[in-house]
């Protein structure tokens, strides 16, 4: 994508964000009188101090079943009658105060041990969520590769709504009804919809299960704001997120966000009727526990993506160590064959071919001494060297190898992957060089730009269509190349595990113009990280 595309991308989507929030926040701002206002503020007194009097274990004057039948007022509109039964509660609530019953502080200290306890459900709930979601096979393969389809985000769009709207139903989901009620899953879900599904998948989510808060309480249009802001924002983070590494990074602070704005639109209207402590503790609260929210989805997401690709990385070693033993057996049995071979070669005045038998065999005894899975640059090039002279004596002038590589002492001698030039530049030869009648030219090239040590593999064979190298890299390669595919497809997936998704193989080329095929690793103090 240009730069001008993507301007005008960015600026859309900003100017869309501004008119959905306009849009949003005008019928916030007339839906509610000063006279709702006050009342709710009188709502939220009430349940405050029925809380901290501990009136959940002793209620002599049955002042919840009261708040309990202001709550019904309010929501069906009666709002003079729950003005009335308010103000009879509060007038409860002072002499209850007055009163000073024993054990407030006990019972304050069970209340905030039922806070932490509902806390750590609802954390739980999230957490089994992302796995859930992590272990589906279709948006593992998503998350993997950073890329969604639009079915992909739709799918993303659905997981979100459907487990925010079944949530409520188990009353793990709460919109504001308490004092307490300080986190709300909804917001994360919605969060983690347009972290992970991008703008239009958040846009969408937060709409959804914004008309499902707006069925249920019609009267508060604030609680429907609140998660159509939520998925907005999160979509808009979403230019950010390159991969579900950086999304773990962003996750808390996109999160915070979310919640600030969250605590903002649900306390900042009260603060003429709440004192400033529990104002800005309430909204500090929403903002830190709806970041922490997040932040546990896609750390339960990306731990286990992480171990998989762990312990995919120790199942290619303990194939590769099993090829190694494999090649081990009876070497030299291998060796002494080899050797007889040039001895009668010598006797039957055959220079070359024992010159050639001589050089393949050192090529071996060299390969079944490796007991690493790195090797330096210089042995990696001997290994092709001694490949290449082999092919150069089977195709004669068909084949015509440049080199363009550096003596230097301090590149040669750094660490990389076992086994990842020579394959491409075998590649190269029998299917690129090898297949054309007149033969060709392989050029290998070195070169050493910034931190990054680059590879080139390119020859003017018969070559491919750009879906071809593509279904190589997939790993969806059938027919008759698929041998081709699948040494090319472990040395992708190899360097992307050990490097990260930018390091993996590069291919160009078309058919009859030939391949080239680019190879990147990084390069530390100590030589290629390992």
């Amino acid at each position: 994508m240009n730069p001008l595309n993507a301007f005008i991308k960015v600026a859309s989507r900003v100017v869309f964000a501004f008119l959905f929030v306009f849009f949003l926040l005008t019928p916030l701002s007339h839906s509610q009188t000063d006279f709702e206002q006050a009342l709710l503020a009188k709502y939220e007194k009430a349940i405050t101090q029925s809380e901290e009097l501990g009136l959940y274990e002793e209620d002599p004057l049955q002042t919840l079943s009261k708040i309990r039948r202001a709550s019904k007022a309010i929501v069906q509109s009666n709002f003079l009658e729950a003005d009335q039964i308010l103000e009879e509660v509060l007038t409860d609530l002072s002499l209850l105060e007055h009163r000073k019953p024993t054990g407030v502080k006990r019972k304050l200290r069970q209340l905030w041990l039922e806070i932490y306890v509902d806390l750590f459900q609802r954390f739980a709930v999230l957490a089994l969520l992302a796995y859930l979601f992590v272990r589906s096979p279709f948006f593992r393969g998503m998350l993997k590769v950073g890329r969604l389809s639009i079915f992909g985000k739709t799918l993303v769009a659905f997981f979100a709504v459907f487990f925010a709207v079944l949530l409520s139903f188990f009353d793990l989901s709460r919109y504001g009804e308490s004092a307490w009620a300080f986190f709300d899953i909804q917001v994360v879900l919605l969060t983690v919809a347009g972290l992970v599904g991008g703008f239009w998948t958040g846009i969408l989510s937060g709409i959804l299960v914004g008309l499902f808060r707006w069925i249920v309480v019609p009267q508060l249009f604030v609680y429907s704001a609140i998660v159509a802001l939520a998925g907005l924002l999160s979509g808009l983070s979403s230019h950010w997120v390159k991969s579900y590494r950086t999304v773990e990074k962003m996750s808390f602070g996109v999160g915070s966000a979310v919640g600030a704005v969250h605590g903002g639109l649900i306390y900042l209207p009260l603060a003429p009727w709440m004192s400033w402590y529990y104002l800005v503790l309430s909204i500090v609260l929403v903002t830190l526990l709806e970041g922490v929210g997040v932040f546990i989805f896609f750390a339960v997401v990306s731990g286990v993506l992480r171990e998989e690709e762990r312990r995919e990385v120790v199942e290619e070693l303990l194939k590769t160590k099993i090829l190694f033993l494999q090649a081990q057996m009876r070497p030299h049995f291998l060796f002494n064959a080899l050797n007889t071979i040039s001895a009668i070669c010598s006797r039957e005045k055959a220079p070359e071919a024992q010159r050639l038998i001589l050089r393949l065999s050192d090529f071996l005894r060299r390969a079944v001494r490796r007991e690493s899975e790195t090797i330096t640059l210089r042995e990696e090039l001997d290994y092709v060297e001694a490949y290449l002279e082999l092919e150069k004596a089977r195709l004669q002038e068909r084949l015509k190898v440049v080199r363009e590589i550096p003596e230097e002492d301090s590149l040669t001698q750094v660490k990389i992957p076992l086994l990842v030039i020579q394959p491409l530049v075998e590649n190269a030869v029998r299917h690129g060089i090898g297949m054309k009648e007149a033969g060709g030219t392989l050029r290998l090239k070195i070169a050493k730009e910034a931190n990054i040590l680059k590879i080139e593999v390119e020859d003017d064979g018969v070559g491919a269509d750009p879906e071809f190298f593509k279904r190589i890299l997939s790993g969806n390669l059938k027919g008759e190349r698929q041998t081709v595919g699948i040494g090319v497809h472990n040395i992708h997936q190899r360097l992307i595990r050990l490097y990260g998704p930018s390091f993996g193989l590069r291919f160009e080329g078309a058919p009859l113009r030939g391949t080239k095929v680019t190879v990147r690793i990084p390069i530390t103090n100590k030589g290629v990280e390992p």
